[in-house]
Formats: C-alpha cells, structure tokens, sequence
C-alpha cells in the first residue's frame, strides 16, 4: 500500500495512509501512487487522484463540477481515450488543494471534467498537479513524498 507524504511549507514529513485501488483487470487490489485533492467548492471532500507520470492532463468527472459549483457551459471541450474509454471534457481552471492536516497547499490548475468518466479515481498529470510538486515514488517502501515547487 502507498502512503503520500504531503510537505508543506514547514516541510513536516506526516505519512499519509493510501487505499489500493482495482487492478485493471479486476480481481485483487493493486497499490497505487494515489493523493487526495480537495476541488475549490467541495474541500470537505477530497478526490482520490491516480499520479499520472505520463498524462498531460489533469482529469475528473464531469459529475463533481455542479457539485462544486463550478459551471462547464462554454467552456473549450477535447475528445480523448483515457484506458482506452472515449471520453469528452470541458477544461475550466480551478482552485486545487492537498493538506497533510497540519498545513495545506493550495494552486490554480487547468481540469478537464470528462463525461463518461467511470473510474473511481481522478488523474492527476502534468499540467494541472506535476508542475507544481516535487514527487518521489518509493514504491519499495510503498509510499510517496510530495513537495510543493519553490
């Protein structure tokens, strides 16, 4: 099982315990790189985000964006696979927060809410989550560290 370390500013190392997610085949759980992040409008409840070394994007169902009051109307859509899924999604930049329940952080980041979306995770990628965290995958020891950038 991974855990996510999230350091913040006074760079306290806090473990944070990660569930294993489904494989993809079924079956057994699978420990996977996973971090919760909190979408501006719902931080009471964090999404579990998949780290996704080699997407773009960062993805989550269209379905929390009316829940977080956040409205898709007219915003520029792209049509894509995701594990081999034709989905859509509308891209809005929002607000994305981690904590480690001490301290949070917290930055502005370019979603694309997908519909269909049947995982039960989001994806965390390049553009909206790596660019702004330092992260280090110790999957031997089964956790990760998460670093905001200077």
């Amino acid at each position: 099982m991974f855990c996510a370390a999230v350091l913040l500013v006074a760079r306290h190392r806090n473990e944070i315990p990660v569930p294993a997610l489904p494989a993809t085949s079924g079956g057994e759980l699978t420990p996977r790189p996973v971090v919760d992040i909190a979408l501006e409008g719902l931080p009471a409840a964090p999404m579990e985000c998949l780290l996704d070394t080699g997407a773009l994007r960062t993805r989550m169902s269209a379905e929390l964006a009316p829940l977080a009051g956040i409205d898709l109307d007219g915003a520029p859509t792209e049509e894509f696979f995701v594990a081999g899924l034709r989905t859509a999604g509308p891209l809005v930049h929002v607000s994305l927060t981690v904590t480690d329940g001490a301290e949070e952080f917290s930055w502005d980041a370019p979603v694309w809410f997908c519909d269909p979306w049947p995982h039960p995770f989001g994806l965390a990628g390049l553009e909206g989550f790596l660019h702004h965290f330092i992260v280090t995958i110790r999957a031997y020891n089964g956790y990760l560290d998460i670093e905001p950038q200077p």
